[in-house]
């Protein structure tokens, strides 16, 4: 077994010391020799093995004891240690988890039959828990109507002075499965340097070379961490390496073709001490790179998005007195005033994706009329990360006077699609409505036998986003307290995986009453811009 040595005192450089005999006594006055002095103890110095279970060292190991001889038998027991040191402690095994399957729900973890992690979505991952030796790890699926085992693991005995990472890997029809990594956790990180091992766990991608570089290095006169000749294939992972700490960029090539860069790390500060495993996930949001990178350093997960990676919004026009709007971004980092345009000429009841929101970054957004731009019929503002979703809808009167006035409702987003189920949100964005109830029963159901879903909605409000179960289901939007249907939308088959937006606005010329607009964010088209 690994063992960690710790250093020594110099008492431990001897097995015992003899004890010296007493002094004879000092002659007295009259010349007669004093008394013998009374002889002293031996110290003894002995090695133990320390079996696992031990109070200090759980894992086992070596200890050196020291004392006394106080019963003179020449051996050192135990009631007679007065010091003990160290030298060879084996540490409790560690372990963590991470979610990496693109297309699979929210999973709680279980160990042996305890939760040890519970709401896990996709690129989130834990710290290192302590485990004992022998493990049974579940990873549970949470979807509606009642969760489901999808991982029932037994990992092989877990050596003491050892991390095991569980990363599940590829979609829910893979199946999922557990990628087992076993690393040792006594081994030391040298003064000034960092470690990092990196793990390929998406699916969608080839297999890759992984270049950690100095800034814009030339990656055709360097070599892949993994080595030169031998990518790295899905499920595969490279050895840990040590390298000096500073400023690095990480990119990632299809194998053998270092000209065509999947993911770009950017310039990034990697610290000394740093024990870091990165991992490349599908990337589910917005941007072109083709994986994102998520940081495990022991105590959490984090994001590496690829440099270019921007946020993304949906636009949406529901003002029922606006004309055609355009919507404009100023930089408030800046004093200019620099009307980017993101959307042109976008009209009532239409909606579209703004897909690509330079970020991080800090805007006002203007809405102006399409006919004359130098008339805003409202600024709100939008401070974005990356990899950040949202959806503005403008609603409201632009003309004066008119409650509500136009202004916008901002929906966050997570467009990831869920196998297991559909991810669906019912918005109140009618401003001649009053609040309303929302009904959304299995169909068939008459509505006067059951209590609304949401009752009381208000102009501006939203159900959040619900996880619905596969199934046909009826959708109805009423006055508040009432049962006659204003909305009504039968029929909705939900087979798992959509991603909807359902947002009631007032009708358009030629229409009755209020109306629906329904948002499959599987096709929405991209917004027009000059």
């Amino acid at each position: 077994m690994k063992k960690q040595a710790y250093a020594v005192t110099l008492l431990s450089a001897a097995v015992f010391l003899a004890a010296c005999e007493g002094d004879d006594g000092m002659n007295g006055m009259d010349g007669a020799n004093g008394a013998d002095g009374t002889d002293g103890f031996n110290s003894l110095v002995v090695t133990r093995d320390i079996p696992r279970g031990d109070a200090v060292c759980l894992g086992g190991g070596l200890a050196l004891d020291s004392g006394l001889d106080t019963n003179r038998n020449g051996v050192l027991d135990a009631g007679e240690v007065t010091a003990t040191e160290y030298l060879e402690c084996e540490a409790t095994p560690i372990l963590r988890a991470l979610h990496a399957s693109p297309d699979a729900p929210a999973v709680n973890i279980w160990v042996n039959g305890a939760p040890a992690l519970t709401g896990v979505d996709y690129a989130q991952g834990s710290g290192f828990v302590p485990v004992v030796e022998d493990n049974n790890v579940q990873v549970e699926a949470i979807i509606p109507g009642g969760n489901a085992v999808v991982i029932d693991a037994d990992l092989p005995t877990l050596d003491y002075s050892t991390e095991t990472t569980v990363i599940a890997v590829d979609d829910v029809a893979g199946p999922v499965r557990p990628l087992v990594i076993t690393n040792p956790s006594d081994s030391r990180i040298a003064d000034g340097y960092f470690r990092a091992q990196v793990v390929h766990a998406a699916q969608g991608a080839p297999e890759v070379d992984v270049f950690v570089t100095a800034f814009g290095a030339d990656l055709t006169a360097s070599a892949p961490i993994n080595g030169a000749g031998t990518a790295v294939f899905f499920e595969d992972y490279t050895d840990r390496i040590e390298v000096p700490a500073g400023d690095y960029q990480i990119r990632i090539t299809p194998d053998d073709t270092p000209g065509t860069v999947v993911y770009d790390s950017g310039e990034i500060s990697l610290a000394a001490g740093a024990d870091l495993m990165i991992v490349a996930l599908d990337n589910t949001g917005p941007g072109d790179a083709l994986v994102q990178l998520v940081v495990l350093d022991g105590t959490a997960a984090s994001t590496l998005y690829d440099t270019n990676t921007p946020a993304s919004a949906v636009a949406v026009h529901l003002s029922p007195d606006a004309p055609a709007v355009d919507i404009l971004a100023d930089d408030n980092s800046t004093a200019a005033v620099e009307a980017i345009a993101l959307v042109r000429d976008v009209a009532f009841t239409e909606f579209c994706d703004i897909n690509s929101v330079p970020a991080p970054g800090d805007y006002t957004i203007n809405v102006a009329l399409n006919s004359d731009n130098s008339t805003i019929a409202t600024s709100f503002p939008l401070n974005v990360m990356q990899g950040d979703e949202v959806t503005a809808v403008v609603s409201g009167f632009a003309t004066g006077g008119l409650t509500p006035a136009i202004a916008p409702i901002a929906l966050p987003g997570n467009t990831r699609s869920v196998i297991t189920e559909t991810k669906l949100r019912i918005a109140h964005a009618s401003p001649s409505t009053g609040n309303v109830d929302l009904y959304l029963v299995p169909a068939g159901t008459d509505i006067n036998t059951v209590d609304p879903t949401f009752a009381d909605v208000p102009f501006g409000a939203d159900t959040t986003q619900l996880s619905i179960a596969a199934g046909d289901y009826d959708a109805f939007v009423t006055g508040a307290g009432s049962k006659a249907a204003a909305i009504s939308l039968p029929g909705l088959a939900f087979t798992g995986g959509e991603v909807l937006d359902v947002i009631a606005r007032d009708p358009a010329a030629g229409e009755t009453g209020p109306q629906a607009v329904v948002i499959d964010y599987s096709a929405v088209p991209v917004c027009p811009t000059p």
